[in-house]
């Protein structure tokens, strides 16, 4: 087991500020950890290459890279002000914004639900349809309708039927009437109805005076032949279907809702129905029916709407996607188009007025239509962006990408930590003495001892990732993983050497001075070999034999080097610590 002071204090300290630094740190409320550095005019003037983006310089001048005249960089310095915890305003000249054709809209209330989507198929409205039966035996004589599709209009003749029973009927009917019987005539009008004489033939046959032979029938409405079985001559019995008239006019559309909806439908409960078949054709209706029952099989209830069809266009049998809209109440909501994705998140651009715009960040909810329901930065009549947020987004990002690229180029000893931040870092130095020792000592590595150090990348992230400290800290990590894998001598020393020279930058520019007070040595084989770190004292060479270099930490740490103590030792190596570390 490690029996490092430095490392037991690292651990101490690291368990001490882990509640205080961590936690804030992942929040996103770190303080900056860049120094300040403002200019008499609050502004810092940079200049970069058109080709080489990344590459920026204090005065101008050519570019090391490609030769070409750098321009200047402006980084939004004056045109930006900050609105928010992690927000920055954005001014962009009107101009621009004419160009970009930037167009506003208002978050406002507005009322709608929840939206359930199923399908349904058209079918015949059965409330407009006619059917005629023959209700006793005859012969088919004058057919005027022939096959199904023939229209009809209401009043129109369809057929003439022989047959004798109608003939007695007939007589007896005139006489009832020579009679001025009006019971008998009641009687014998109500016998004439029962076999299937419309009231037309009946008036027909009064007008005449005389039996009609042929009795006629006629469309007692206005449609489409949807089913004919006649033909002229043709024999019927009693209770044969004639032909059946359909009004085509409205059709129902019959809706499957998966049982687990379909207590959220009820009477009256708005539908919006598009065809795939006929684009652009989009109705709107509301629920006229739910039947009672469920499908067993397919474990869906149906619901039956209404829907007009005065072109002829909706056929039965014709699919359709069904959104139901339930649960409707007052939501702040702004149109789809507004809301912008970054990282998983989302936000809308907030106009400020007078060309300068804040990204603000929303959580959605419900969508209906062009809108959506949002909740978070944005309160009901603030204006918003809906068209041309993307090149503004777009112009945002591109001046944060420069202020990045700003921070990665400033030296290490910029950074700011905190105490509890250096003792998060020096989880890596305490990982290196751990390796060191277990190659001098010989014992094995034990993944769980590394597992702290490899955390603190998590850690530190969000404070430092867009500084020369995310390189550092993503290359020890690398090291770390390989450590924990590592099987032989030689994989513990490959990655033993592969961290040092990842934290080396960290160790001389970084921050020197806290290393030196340490008592830390930073020693590499001779002529350029690999490194490692070790505790003040003899120096011990973890790759095997050989001559070891001390590293002299920089003279900003002048003063705390250690006092040599070991000759054959190429620099001056440091004195050893008190601690009682085991001297090989």
């Amino acid at each position: 087991m490690p029996r490092h002071p430095i490392v037991v204090a690292f651990a101490t300290i690291f368990v001490a500020v882990a509640a205080n630094v961590c936690l804030p740190l992942l929040g996103g409320t770190a303080t900056s950890v860049l120094a300040a550095q403002p200019d008499a005019g609050g502004k810092v003037q940079k200049w970069t290459c058109p080709m080489h983006p990344h590459y920026i310089a204090e005065a101008s001048g050519t570019c090391p890279i490609c030769g070409m005249d750098l321009v200047k960089l402006d980084s939004g310095g004056s045109e930006e002000a900050a609105t928010g915890p992690g927000r920055t305003a954005i001014s962009i000249a009107p101009e621009t914004l004419q160009t970009m054709g930037v167009r506003l809209a208002k978050a406002e209330m507005s009322s709608f639900g929840r939206i359930i989507r199923s399908y349904g198929i058209v079918a015949d409205n059965e409330r407009l349809q006619t059917e005629l039966t023959a209700r006793l035996e005859g012969w088919i004589e004058e057919l005027k309708i022939r096959a199904v599709g023939d229209e009809v209009r209401e009043g129109d003749l369809l057929f003439t039927l022989y047959a004798p029973e109608f003939a007695v009927s007939q007589r007896d009917y005139l006489d009832a009437l020579k009679g001025r019987d009006r019971t008998r005539i009641e009687s014998v009008k109500t016998r004439l109805r029962a076999f299937g004489m419309q009231e037309p033939a009946i008036k027909e046959l009064v007008s005449k005076g005389a039996v009609l032979e042929f009795v006629p029938y006629y469309a007692d409405r206005t449609g489409t032949v949807a089913m004919i079985d006649l033909r002229p001559g043709s024999y019927v019995k009693r209770g044969t279907m004639l032909t059946r008239i359909q009004d085509y006019s409205q059709v129902w559309l019959m809706v499957s809702v998966p049982e687990k909806d379909l207590s959220f439908v009820s009477v009256g409960t708005p539908a919006r129905i598009t065809f795939p078949n006929l684009p652009g054709r989009e109705l709107l209706s509301k629920v006229e029916y739910v039947y009672p029952t469920v499908d067993a099989k397919t474990r869906t209830g149906k619901v039956r709407l209404v829907l007009d069809n005065a072109d002829g266009q909706l056929r039965p049998g014709a699919y359709a996607d069904v959104a139901f809209e339930v649960a409707t109440e007052q939501r702040l909501s702004v149109p789809t188009e507004s809301i912008l994705m970054s990282g998983g998140g989302r936000y809308v651009v907030a106009s400020l007025g007078n060309g300068r715009f804040e990204p603000r960040a929303v959580s959605t909810g419900l969508s209906s239509g062009l809108w959506t329901e949002i909740s978070g930065e944005i309160q009901p009549g603030e204006e918003i962006v809906v068209s041309g947020q993307f090149l503004i987004d777009s112009e945002s990002a591109l001046r944060e990408s420069f202020r990045k690229l700003e921070r990665l180029q400033l030296p290490l000893s910029v950074l700011k930590l905190t105490e509890g931040q250096y003792a998060m870092v020096d989880h890596f130095v305490d990982a290196a003495l751990y390796l060191h020792e277990a190659l001098t000592d010989g014992y094995d590595i034990d993944p769980k001892v590394l597992a702290p150090a490899i955390d603190v990348k998590t850690l530190l992230w969000p404070a430092f990732q867009h500084t020369k400290l995310a390189f550092i800290m993503q290359d020890s990590v690398k090291a770390l993983e390989k450590a924990q894998l590592a099987r032989t001598s030689t994989e513990v020393q490959a990655a033993l050497a592969n961290l040092v020279t990842a934290m080396r930058p960290w160790l001389l520019e970084g921050a020197p001075r806290h290393y030196a007070e340490k008592k830390l040595a930073l020693y590499q084989q001779a002529n350029g070999g690999r490194m490692w770190l070790q505790m003040a004292g003899k120096p011990l060479n973890p790759y095997g034999q050989g001559e070891a270099e001390l590293t002299a930490w920089p003279e900003q740490a002048a003063g705390q080097q250690p006092t040599p103590e070991v000759s054959g030792v190429k620099g001056d190596p440091p004195a050893a610590a008190a601690t009682g570390h085991h001297q090989h």
